[in-house]
């Protein structure tokens, strides 16, 4: 049997852009500043603290971090309503379910995020293992995250799959010894992978039954 474990945000649905939009917009609006991409694309799939370092370094101090993370966090669950799958998604969560894969989710968000929208989108009861960052120490680019995924999931990590669109994420998986597809968006498709990974500029360009052969 195999199994597949799927990033969250940015991977199954669009909330890398929203995010990325909002972060850009408030710390305009509110600090004058715009944030370098190297400095954004350190933190996508991982803590956000490198951000909070870096704007607090820029305000000398007056960046406030809880305020910015509270108004974040309600323009994303202000928006839940309004969040889509990715396109082309259900492309090949429809061929893991199709061909009886065991699938599994390693996010770095809150589970209290991951669980309403799973919910919202019916996809919830298809997940035999959810890992999130309620459940370990370490978050992305750690493996801890993909190593309990893939022992709760029990088919070994030869078996076993992660798909994702950030390189923190990515890093992870490797790390784990798992198979990393990247299918990146808008806001990671300028980061360099390595060499070594699958990279797929769309869910519907991956040759499902050759690469899960």
């Amino acid at each position: 049997m195999k199994a597949i474990v799927f990033d969250f945000d940015g991977t199954m649905i669009d909330t890398e852009n929203l995010w990325h939009e909002e972060t850009m917009r408030y710390v305009k609006d509110k600090y004058g500043l715009t944030i370098p991409t190297h400095i954004y694309q350190a933190i996508i799939g991982t803590s956000e603290e490198p951000l909070h370092e870096y704007l607090l370094e820029q305000t000398a101090g007056k960046f406030d971090v809880e305020q910015f993370t509270t108004h974040i966090a309600e323009q994303l669950h202000g928006g839940i309503d309004h969040l889509e799958l990715r396109e082309g998604f259900l492309h090949i969560f429809n061929y893991c379910l199709q061909n009886d894969f065991k699938i599994g989710l390693a996010t770095s968000s809150g589970r209290d995020w991951v669980v309403p929208v799973l919910e919202k989108f019916d996809l919830l009861e298809h997940f035999s293992t959810i890992q999130t960052a309620d459940d370990v120490v370490n978050i992305k680019p750690h493996p801890e995250l993909y190593l309990k995924a893939v022992e709760e999931l029990g088919v070994g990590v030869e078996n076993t799959y992660a798909i994702e669109d950030s390189l923190n994420g990515a890093t992870s998986a490797k790390q784990a010894g798992v198979e990393v597809i990247v299918v990146p968006n808008e806001t990671t498709c300028a980061i360099k992978f390595p060499e070594d990974m699958k990279i797929y500029t769309s869910f519907e360009d991956i040759p499902l039954s050759e690469v899960f052969s």
